[in-house]
């Protein structure tokens, strides 16, 4: 039996909406990794928005089913902690930036994870 993408072409609008949110999502955090990148051995990184972005993972989970990407949000929940705890004890930017490269990988997957 075929889902609905295959019947009639198009793809799901649901799964279009998850895609633009997860880009929108990346987009956030992109000006700080490269802040982070250019200054690696100082320690300033932006704890508040760091918050507002757990927020917005936290708002696009409950709307997700699939369980890969689930775990995904759940791993992009546990980094981004840590570049909170990390950004708490002022540990240089590399550190930080070590942890949202690693986001940034995540919400990579799952914007290609087959609907």
């Amino acid at each position: 039996m075929q889902g609905p993408r295959e019947r009639s072409g198009a793809p799901n609008p649901h799964d279009l909406s998850l895609h633009k949110q997860v880009k929108d999502i990346a987009d956030l955090l992109r000006p700080e990794l490269l802040r982070l990148y250019k200054c690696p051995e100082e320690s300033e990184s932006n704890i508040s928005l760091y918050v507002s972005f757990i927020d917005e993972i936290k708002s696009v989970k409950k709307e997700v089913t699939n369980h890969d990407a689930l775990f995904a949000f759940q791993n992009i929940l546990n980094h981004m902690q840590k570049a909170i705890e990390l950004s708490q004890k002022k540990k240089c930017n590399r550190d930080v930036l070590w942890h949202l490269q690693e986001v940034m990988a995540l919400l990579f997957k799952v914007q290609n994870l087959p609907s």
